[in-house]
């Protein structure tokens, strides 16, 4: 992203427009024209785009404010009836956060309430507390030293192991392109009914297929998930030339196989197989061709 700068070791990028939930569909209308007919993202797979429009419009769990559950606020001195409006806080986005499991949770930047110096308010940057720990994964089985938040600690605990945090929770929450990579790592260790998990122990490799085969998808979906339009963009269009290299064949090969056909065919309605090698050249007919062999032989 253009203009990084750094906070407290913390590589922050560009600002994130964050909007109300109306505004948030009114957003995906104005945006709906990329996805559909023949916007840049239409040629995506239909699988992808339904993950990548939930993921980039959807909801996102309340992490730095209390929503208010009323519908309208109603102003007693007035009697006027008002909509309530929920505006998210806006979270920067931070390579640090990309790298570890923050729950939600990111820098947040904004002003001071209340402090006002000529007539300026005093502006603040808010980072999470950060913890470094240690976490096992039991389709992988392996152990990963990872930055996470209390809240992070407080859902892998909700729900009983990381694994079940990985494959469960939404992408617009998890919102670590870390957390990606484990779920795309799991899901391939899924497939074919698990024969890949705990190669070494059948017993283990049914207890944790079991345990988990509720997060199964199919094979050509996992690689597209949790990516951001452009990198899909680019992934499709690499699947697209390597398609391509591998449909240009060399006319030497084509030629070896028309033949060995038409020798199949011959040999199998027993009819003669007339092919005589040439085994030397034939002399030359014109009075180049003569000097030609004359000065730099045949």
């Amino acid at each position: 992203m253009a203009n990084r700068w750094k906070y407290m070791g913390h590589e922050i990028g560009g600002w994130v427009a964050t909007n109300p939930e109306p505004v948030q569909k009114l957003v995906f209308k104005l945006d709906k024209y990329k996805w559909k007919g023949n916007g840049q993202y239409a040629r995506l797979p239909e699988h992808y785009k339904q993950r990548a429009i939930e993921h980039l419009y959807g909801n996102k769990e309340d992490v730095h404010e209390v929503r208010d559950k009323r519908k309208f606020i109603v102003n007693h001195e007035t009697g006027v009836w008002t909509r309530t409006k929920h505006v998210p806080v806006t979270v920067v986005p931070t390579v640090q956060a990309d790298k570890g499991l923050w729950g939600g949770e990111g820098v947040l930047i904004g002003y001071e309430d209340g402090n006002v110096v000529d007539e300026y308010y005093r502006c603040f940057i808010s980072v999470p507390k950060l913890m470094k720990l240690l976490f096992y994964s039991e389709i992988l089985h392996q152990h990963y030293a990872i930055c996470v938040t209390r809240r992070t600690i407080a859902k892998i605990e909700e729900a009983t192991t990381l694994d079940h945090y990985i494959l469960k929770t939404p992408l617009q929450d998890l919102n670590s392109k870390f957390g990606y990579d484990l779920r795309r790592q799991m899901l391939h260790k899924l497939l074919n009914n698990g024969e890949n998990l705990w190669s070494d122990n059948p017993e283990k490799q049914r207890i944790i297929y079991e345990k988990y085969k509720q997060y199964q998808v199919p094979k050509e979906e996992i690689d597209w998930i949790g990516l951001l339009p452009d990198e899909a963009l680019e992934k499709l269009e690499k699947e697209e030339d390597e398609k391509y290299e591998r449909s240009i064949r060399p006319w030497k090969e084509l030629f070896r196989e028309s033949l060995i056909t038409e020798l199949s065919r011959r040999q199998k309605n027993n009819e003669p197989i007339d092919i005589t090698p040439v085994t030397t050249k034939p002399p030359p007919k014109t009075l180049k061709e003569k000097v030609i062999n004359k000065l730099w032989g045949s």
